[in-house]
């Protein structure tokens, strides 16, 4: 029987990168039960960080699924990368479930990525709640980090305060409850009164907390007023509601490396985060694209959405999984609304890390895996009937960082592309294309970090190496003034000879336009089966033009005149005419260097705004505007392609890691001459 989605909970724990995530999952693991004895990321033995490369760096690169049991209710989690170079899975991960737990580092407080996930999760409509972990530590703050995570949303409240604090923590207080739970090394603690010391504080949070629960649900609030007992569970019961219509965000305590606070973690997971049964369909869109709400049904076709993608060594690919209506049965054919193609779903499977436990159905609103789908991509929608249920896509970042990149071994282009396509499968940031301009294979990602990443991971899976390196820019030619030349071939050997003569009219036309070639040749100066061999070598030799060997754009070509022969000339020789004809006048027509220039939007915390301001001029931009966006402010620019090549890192560098942004082209421009003479010596030795 599939799980009743009312004693369902699915979360996914978020947070910037180091605040703990990992091992919180790991210890609410042991604490159920669902693991018998608890890893450590230092030892490379966690459940949900399996992978050969998260154990190396020492954190998540993928999302991980696990599970465990508390209370009679199921509890899948999604361990989620903080690095932003991998939150690619973060985002698919918020996608397919109910609730987000934040974990927030206790002596390093909200940091940027808390930032960015809150919000995105805040625009998923996600149940939230805070754990503030590893108040173990030397430096850890409690109530600094409280504050700063209520400056983070109003609604942020206090369920939980610490006793004690560092190596002097030993316990926490359940607010709702007005308990205490100590701790001695047992995965779970043992309840008792809250501490004498902690009494008064205890008690003005719990009145704090009582009176903001009851202010935000319709169904307590007259009563308080009117001096009505409320019993514990009513109060859960309130909080359970304004949690869900996300309007309070529980706080919690936790030490999960000393196995402090994961058991409480758990009962507030059960009791206040909402279940599939009450959510129904996140993410629901009509056939236009627009949010709709849809309930969770419980009969009718399986309908399942693809939150990732991964490949494992033993079983192949794997898609996981959440169940959005209906039920999915092992063993069945599904339709893929992307492409509507059949696919044929064989085992399914309950994921504990990387280790699974084969089921036979997947129930309304549960997750899970299934092995083997052939063309199953990360965002698409499998239905077992007749179904019209769509599911937003994910907004995945951009790529902002790119490579060329070039097999290290002769003859590997084609292994090179299967392994970088087969590895997009799983990682939607990932582009690869071939630049039309230069001719170079590209590689993009989201930071120089994500790219090693892939780089790694198909040298482990594939044995393909590469290497990378800055891509070419692809400035281009125009000129500035008319001109004319003359483009004669002729040679003569013995026998029949070579002879082509044309003369050409270069005009330079308005941005956008291209090469434009017209024919005013008259009275047969030169025949009409000639005239397309010499507009061959004119567009031949336009593809490099005279400054750097740069495409030739924004320029009208006219033959004019010419002469032939009636036994020398030919297709060959007013081609080869054309090309000289081509080249001689565009070195009379005052040719200029073009660069293309990029609009860059930049999104910015406002103390940082002066030094990108500064750092923009110093590339050559020219700001087209700024604008208030929250706590940070989107500055518009143009900026030089050239001069955008290693912006992502440096704007990291620049901004503590807090800024972002977006890249588009714009239009081509003439460069300064200073610099077009450098361009052009580069070109020049590149070219040798």
């Amino acid at each position: 029987m599939p799980e009743d989605p009312a004693k369902l909970r699915n979360v996914a724990v978020v947070g910037h990168r180091g605040s703990g995530k990992t091992t919180l999952v790991e210890a609410m693991l042991y604490a159920s039960g669902a693991i018998n004895r608890m890893g450590s990321i230092a030892d490379g033995n966690t459940v949900s960080d399996w992978d050969d490369e998260e154990r190396r760096r020492g954190m998540s690169i993928s999302a991980s699924l696990c599970h465990a049991s508390w209370e009679g209710v199921r509890v899948n989690l999604l361990d989620t990368p903080g690095e932003p170079s991998f939150h690619a899975d973060t985002l698919g991960s918020l996608r397919a479930v109910d609730s987000a737990l934040m974990v927030v580092n206790a002596t390093a407080g909200v940091e940027v990525q808390t930032e960015r996930l809150w919000e995105r999760a805040a625009e998923y409509g996600l149940g939230r709640a805070v754990v503030i972990s590893m108040l173990d530590r030397e430096r850890a703050d409690f109530p600094s980090c409280l504050a700063a995570v209520h400056d983070l949303d109003p609604g942020c409240i206090a369920v939980h305060l610490p006793i004690g604090s560092g190596e002097g923590l030993t316990g926490i207080v359940n607010l709702a409850s007005m308990t205490a739970t100590t701790y001695s090394g047992a995965p779970s603690g043992t309840p008792g009164p809250i501490p004498p010391d902690m009494m008064e504080a205890a008690e003005a949070a719990h009145t704090l907390l009582v009176e903001t629960v009851c202010e935000s649900d319709d169904e307590l609030i007259e009563r308080y007023l009117a001096g009505d007992e409320i019993t514990a569970e009513e109060f859960i019961a309130g909080l359970h509601r304004v949690v869900r219509l996300g309007k309070l965000f529980p706080v919690m305590c936790a030490a999960p490396a000393i196995g402090v606070g994961a058991d409480r973690v758990l009962n507030a997971l059960v009791r206040t985060m909402p279940s599939p049964e009450e959510v129904g369909v996140r993410g629901a869109v009509d056939a236009e694209g627009k949010p709709i709400e849809v309930p969770l049904a419980t009969d009718g076709p399986g309908v399942a959405f693809c939150f990732k993608t991964f490949a494992d060594q033993f079983s192949g690919k794997i898609n996981l999984l959440r169940v959005i209506g209906g039920t999915l049965p092992s063993d069945t054919h599904v339709v893929d609304h992307r492409n509507g193609n059949k696919e044929r779903v064989g085992q399914l499977m309950q994921m504990q890390g990387k280790e699974h436990t084969n089921i036979h159905e997947l129930g309304p609103g549960d997750i899970g895996a299934v092995a083997k789908l052939k063309e199953v991509a990360t965002g698409d929608v499998l239905t077992t009937g007749e179904s019209s249920l769509q599911v937003a896509p994910v907004d995945y970042p951009p790529p902002v960082m790119s490579f060329a990149i070039t097999p290290r071994t002769a003859g590997d282009d084609d292994k090179l592309v299967a392994s970088i396509r087969r590895l997009r499968e799983e990682d939607p940031t990932l582009d690869l294309h071939r630049d039309e301009e230069t001719g170079e294979l590209i590689v993009g990602g989201v930071s120089q970090m994500h790219i090693e990443s892939i780089m790694e991971r198909m040298h482990r899976r594939f044995g393909v190496d590469a290497d990378l390196h800055a891509p070419r820019v692809p400035y281009r030619e125009t000129i500035t003034i008319p001109a004319k030349a003359e483009g004669k071939h002729r040679k003569q050997s013995g026998g029949r000879g070579q002879f082509g003569d044309c003369w050409l009219r270069v005009e330079p036309l308005p941005a956008g336009s291209g090469i434009q070639f017209v024919d005013e040749v008259v009275g047969g100066a030169i025949p009409r089966g000639y005239i397309s061999a010499v507009e061959r070598g004119v567009m031949e030799a336009a593809r490099q033009g005279t400054l750097g060997g740069f495409q030739v754009v924004d320029v009208r070509v006219t033959v004019y005149d010419g002469k032939h022969h009636a036994v020398d000339s030919s297709e060959m020789a007013f081609k080869i005419a054309g090309s000289l004809g081509m080249k001689a006048a565009l070195e009379k027509a005052k040719p200029v260097l073009l660069e293309p220039i990029m609009q860059v939007v930049i999104t910015v915390p406002d103390e940082h705004v002066g030094d990108v301001m500064g750092d923009l001029a110093s590339r050559r931009g020219h700001p087209q505007g700024m604008e208030a966006f929250g706590h940070n402010e989107v500055v518009r620019a143009e900026v030089p392609m050239a001069e955008m090549l290693s912006y992502a890192i440096d704007l990291r560098a620049m901004t503590a890691g807090r800024g972002d942004y977006t890249m588009a082209f714009a239009r081509y421009d003439p460069v300064p001459a200073h610099i077009a003479q450098r361009t052009m010596a580069d070109a020049a030795v590149t070219a040798a």
